[in-house]
């Protein structure tokens, strides 16, 4: 027997289906809208942090405009590059753009002279 290995999952698939039905089984979603639950464990599987739903907020009819958005070809902003490298873009329906600006001229400076990030 080995003494350096530890006793942890280590497939991958079952690591993703394990960490999902951890997060539906210990979160609170009952005020989450049924067509928004999946975006809601999506959003805390990034960040790690269950309470996170108590922040949420959506208008009435906020999961079918999105849905409707990214079917038309809308694009998709990213305020990070580790969100941008996040999004799964085979599951884009309409092949749509992906857009982090985080590098581009201009920027760092608009940012410094707005007192904010450039994520902001």
């Amino acid at each position: 027997m080995n003494p350096h290995r530890f006793d942890y999952l280590r497939d991958p698939e079952e690591i993703y289906r394990s960490s999902f039905a951890t997060i539906r089984r210990e979160t609170d979603l009952s005020g989450v809208p049924d067509d928004l639950v999946g975006l809601a464990v999506r959003i805390v599987h990034a960040c790690g942090q269950p309470e996170i739903i108590a922040s949420l907020a959506w208008s009435d009819g906020a999961g079918a405009a999105g849905r409707a958005a990214l079917a038309a070809g809308a694009a998709v902003l990213a305020d990070s590059r580790m969100v941008a490298a996040g999004i799964i873009r085979e599951r884009l329906p309409a092949n749509n753009e992906l857009i982090c600006t985080l590098d581009e001229s201009g920027v760092s400076e608009l940012a410094s002279e707005l007192a904010t990030t450039r994520s902001a």
